[in-house]
């Protein structure tokens, strides 16, 4: 063991790679392009306007105004506006010749058009205008004070995507350097690092056998998220919201109030998550065996500060996932494929002035054990447990330690997979899902209308705002490009939000066949008919799912696959393995229909 200690840290302390530094250098422009553009022009704009807004209106004469139009190399014109003009404050007269809080030529929307024109006819008429004078410094003046929502929002975006980009890539690296590692390891050299006869003790996080949840880095991201998008938004809110509503600019007064809800939302997430984490401590699972074993068991306990009470209930999952780090040359995404699951219901017990939930679990020998994360392809053990008892919101999820042990547990004697109650828990999850009639050799099933309202209307609303953010860069003068793309999205989901809040399904399914029918607002969109003989068997297919806090819940499909290669759904939104296997197991029971593999 000692060598391996040794070969680890020899490994951990090497010096990064030279294509570290070239990533850098790659990343390095990003970063200064964002900051420079917010620092040049939001930055000062924003400011110019805050303090703008208790200058005082004074008439003046216009002695000369030009709008003057730019010609790029590649054909685009931008304009910007000179002016001249004359006023007077306490018997005293000044000169002022600021046309605009952005002096810079743009061709975003019309509005240096549009000013230069109102100064030029000033100018020919002779009439005077209304400029913005400082009045602790007289000799400070401005003919327009507009802060242009739709040029500060194109500014912002640039901003926030290429210093976005480049901050994240430089981040990773900071602590890939610091902590000896290249961000993005060669396959070469990570798949083999030596961790030694025991790899469960040389990771810290593992080595005494109190693991603690990532609800340590929850609690981190919801508070920088937050207060990063309200630094940014309430101030803005403050000085534009008044404004907005005393001209009647309900557009702009209707924008601002979805950041301002946007990041209430986001306030709220963080401190829930605060208050989860004062709740229930730093809760830590100790296992038994340690390590989980592969071909044997993986049992822990976890110790909560919860009153006991009988109907405390804790489903809990044991996930096991590959991943595969981008390998550059135009494949850069990382990839997860989940390779097994179960689910459970774990044991409460009684402990001093809270519970022990414990659970255990059988692992077949054949799945890959715990690798190197440092590796480009590894696989990774991930336990989750979330509270079902209602009035209690609990749910944790922990990175676990697996290997070719054959351990087994010296206390835990049950497989929470065969837990008694765990039958009546998915039995209630599917009820409020589809209502399920037994038939003579067959059953129907009925999946209603707006059986998943909640996630629906969520669906709505986020393409409601995409789209409405589109529409208003569009109605501000923003490029077309975004406009197209954002309300193009945002139509997108909302379609996809209503269908999934209006459309029922319809299910007959005994032995001599099926038959399924999908309707639309009651409208028939597709019908399905097959004998039984057309039938090949049952297929569970997995279909995206849904993440509330560390747990993540799958979705499933139960599918009739069928001769000719297609597939018939027989069941959707069937939230859990757990319970789209016994529904499975149910279909399969009363119709005779055979399982295939992967289901």
């Amino acid at each position: 063991m000692t060598d391996a200690r040794a070969s680890q840290g020899r490994a951990a302390h090497q010096k990064p790679p030279a294509g570290v530094w070239v990533l850098a250098l790659f990343a390095l422009p990003f970063a200064a392009a964002g900051v420079g553009i917010f620092l040049l022009m939001v930055a000062p704009a924003v400011y110019d306007w805050a303090r703008m807004q208790s200058w005082q209106p004074v008439a003046a004469q216009v002695e000369s105004a030009t709008l003057q139009s730019h010609h790029g190399s590649k054909g685009g014109t931008s304009h910007s506006v000179s002016v001249r003009y004359r006023y007077e404050v306490g018997g005293v007269t000044y000169i002022g010749q600021r046309a605009a809080i952005h002096e810079r030529p743009d061709n975003i929307g019309s509005f240096q058009e549009q000013l230069g024109r109102r100064l030029q006819g000033a100018q020919k008429t002779g009439a005077p205008v209304q400029v913005w004078v400082n009045p602790a410094k007289p000799a400070e003046s401005i003919a327009d004070r507009s802060l242009r929502p739709g040029l500060l929002g194109l500014a912002l975006g640039l901003a926030g995507l290429s210093g976005g980009f480049g901050m994240l890539v430089l981040a990773k690296i900071a602590r890939a350097v610091w902590s000896g590692h290249s961000a993005k390891p060669s396959s070469q050299d990570a798949d083999h690092i030596d961790e030694g006869a025991f790899p469960w003790l040389q990771r810290a996080q593992w080595a005494d056998n109190r693991i603690r949840s990532d609800q340590r880095e929850t609690l981190k991201t919801a508070w920088f998220i937050a207060l990063v998008w309200n630094a940014v938004s309430l101030p803005l809110m403050a000085l534009k919201l008044p404004g907005a509503w005393t001209r009647g600019s309900f557009v702009s007064f209707g924008a601002m109030a979805i950041f301002g809800v946007l990041g209430a939302g986001l306030f709220v997430w963080a401190v829930r998550a605060a208050l989860d984490a004062r709740r229930f401590g730093d809760a830590h699972l100790v296992l038994d065996p340690f390590p989980g074993a592969l071909g044997g068991h993986f049992g822990a306990t976890l110790a909560l500060p919860v009153p006991y009470t009988p109907d405390l209930v804790f489903l809990t999952r044991l996930l096991c996932t590959r991943y595969e780090k981008g390998r550059g040359r135009g494949n850069d995404e990382d990839n997860e494929q989940e390779l097994w699951r179960a689910e459970g219901l774990a044991h409460v017990q009684p402990q001093g002035d809270g519970v022990a939930v414990s659970f255990r679990f059988d692992v077949p020998a054949h799945l890959p054990a715990s690798g190197n994360p440092m590796a480009q392809e590894h696989h990774g053990w991930r336990l989750e447990v979330q509270s079902m008892t209602p009035g209690l919101k609990f749910a944790r999820g922990f990175v676990v330690p697996l290997y070719a042990t054959g351990f087994t547990s010296s206390r835990l004697s049950a497989d929470v997979t065969q837990h008694p109650g765990l039958h009546a828990l998915m039995s209630r999850e599917l009820s409020d899902l589809a209502s399920v009639q037994a038939l003579p050799g067959g059953m129907q099933l009925y999946f209603a209308i707006g059986r998943r309202w909640a996630a629906s209307l969520m669906v709505l609303v986020f393409g409601a705002i995409f789209a409405g953010a589109g529409w208003f860069a569009g109605a501000k003068g923003a490029p077309l490009l975004f406009p197209v793309m954002f309300c193009g999205a945002g139509f997108a989901i909302v379609l996809g939000g209503l269908y999934e809040l209006t459309n029922s399904l319809r299910v007959h399914i005994d032995r001599q066949g099926l038959w399924t029918e999908r309707r639309v607002l009651g409208f028939v969109t597709a019908r399905h008919q097959a004998r039984a003989e057309q039938v090949v068997g049952l297929r569970l297919k997995e279909g995206g799912g849904t993440r509330s806090g560390a747990s993540s819940v799958a979705n499933y499909r139960l599918v009739a696959q069928l001769q000719s290669g297609a597939r018939v759904t027989l069941a959707e939104g069937v939230r859990g393995l757990a319970a789209a296997r016994q529904l499975m197991q149910t279909v399969q029971s009363r119709s005779g229909y055979t399982a295939l593999d992967g289901a």
